[in-house]
Order: C-alpha cells, then structure tokens, then sequence
C-alpha cells in the first residue's frame, strides 16, 4: 500500500507533525470567539473548549500531571475505565477559560517538544504512554494521531477546513487503514470477500482487505495487494474527510458521501464497521 504524502515514520518526522498539529489547535482556539468556546463538536459529550482541555491534561498527564480526585459518573459519553480517566483530566481543567486553556495549551506543547528533542533519543526509546510502557515511536505516533482528530473536531465545529494534507493526516489515515482487517473480520465480510477503499485525497491510498479463516476456524482479516484486486471487486471510495470522520467515529452514515462500485450490500456493511477508533 502506497499512502501519498507519505506518513512520517522517523522520529524528527513524527515529533514534526506532532508540533503541526498542536500548533494547529492552538491557532484554533486562539481564533475562536468566546462565544464558541461551548459550540458542540462531533466528539459526543465534549464543546470546543472541551477539545482543547483535553489536548492540554492528556499532554499534562504525560509530562507527570497526577489524575485529578473528581467524580465523572454519570456521563453517557463515559463508556470505558480509560474513558473514564480522561475524563477525569479533563474535569481537572474545567475551571479554565478558554483564554486561559490555549495559553495552557502553548505551554505544554513547548514542554512536549522540549521532552521529545532530547539528544539521543530513538523511535525505540522507552518510555510511558496513555495505556502504559511504550515506545517513543509509537507513543508520538498515537499522539499525534489523536491530536489530529481532535484538531479535526474543532475545525469542523468552528467552520475552519484544513490540515487534511498535512503530515498528521497521513498519519492518521495510516494507523486507521491498519485497523481495518480487525473491524471488517467482525462480520463485515464473510471468509474470501475482498473489499477495496479508495482514499481520493488530500492524502491519497488504495488498500485492500479480504478475510480467511485460520487454523482454529476463527475469521482474520487481511491486506491484499490492491492492484491485483479483479476489477469487479467491491470498491469504496472516499475523501479523506470522509473517511477519517466515519473511521474516527464522528459521522454516521448519512454523512458519510461515498462513491460504491460493485455489491452495495457489502459496502454498506463495510461502511457500518468502518470505525477503529475506541
């Protein structure tokens, strides 16, 4: 598979991106009225404001912020015990103005980069992430990967496009094409049916998924080479907006403009698992 830009895969690109995207947030909310601050986001639960906060006490908590001692039960939003300690670092800055958090926001991200730049460090440097022990290759790449969503969130909340062409984009549709075999082997195709999403840009791919059985009888999904694909397969093709929206979870299908060539019954129940995100 062919992702076009390429998504970083160094550790200089993927802490680039990461200050890319963050810069973006900020430059959002310092563009933002106050009156947007509680503007709705497609994030179920959380305003514009909300975005923000979150960005700034997930990077808090990675820089040793302890969890704040807050009660968060109650919320329909609040579906995991992850879900729940994000919450609660976001409850830790409730009190914040938005002025206030975009200057929080300016903060914590010299302090990332400032950590991230040290000398000697590589993408398999050890070090400690939102779910534990990690890499520092991986755990800039999900960070990015979810600063980018939520930089997504506050433009299409705030009516300001962009960022679909940017290294984090790339990224972000990698990691999500990645997690396609897994949500598609749950039902949305049956063994030997290949599907093939076609991302039609500002970042551009072609991949493809069929789905066997393995040894113990247990469905797998797996990426085939999209080329060899016969052309009477079923292709899905979508923007990159359309697509990171639908995968991140934020749109539902009625949203969601795609262009179906082959068996529409399949695309719709491709469409319906096309969601990878927690």
């Amino acid at each position: 598979m062919t992702i076009t830009p390429p998504p970083p895969t160094s550790l200089a690109g993927l802490v680039e991106a990461y200050a890319d995207t963050t810069a973006a947030a900020v430059r959002l909310g310092e563009q933002a009225a106050p009156e947007a601050a509680d503007l709705p986001t497609d994030c179920p639960g959380w305003t514009v404001l909300d975005q923000l906060r979150h960005i700034v006490s997930i990077e808090g908590m990675l820089l040793g912020d302890p969890l704040p001692d807050v009660d968060v039960s109650g919320r329909a939003h609040v579906r995991s015990a992850f879900g729940e300690v994000i919450e609660k670092y976001l409850e830790g800055h409730r009190a914040r103005t938005l002025t206030e958090v975009v200057e929080d926001l300016r903060q914590v991200r010299d302090q990332r980069l400032a950590v991230l730049s040290a000398p000697g460090l590589t993408l398999e440097s050890e070090t400690v992430g939102p779910f534990g022990p990690t890499t520092l290759g991986a755990l800039v790449g999900l960070r990015c990967f979810d600063i980018w969503c939520h930089e997504q969130d506050l433009r299409e909340a705030l009516d300001v496009p962009g960022g679909m062409d940017t290294p984090a984009a790339a990224n972000a549709v990698s990691r999500m094409l990645h997690g396609l075999p897994k949500v598609l082997s749950a039902g949305a195709l049956t063994e030997g049916e290949v599907v093939v999403l076609d991302i039609v840009g500002p970042v551009q791919a072609s991949f493809a998924v069929t789905v066997r059985a393995d040894e113990a009888g247990r469905l797998r999904g797996h990426v085939v080479d999209a080329a060899a694909v016969p052309s009477a397969a079923t292709r899905i093709g979508l923007s990159t907006r359309a697509f990171t929206r639908r995968a991140a979870g934020r749109w539902a299908l009625d949203r969601v403009d795609a262009v179906v060539s082959g068996d529409d019954a399949l695309a719709e129940r491709v469409l319906q698992a096309l969601v990878v995100t927690p």
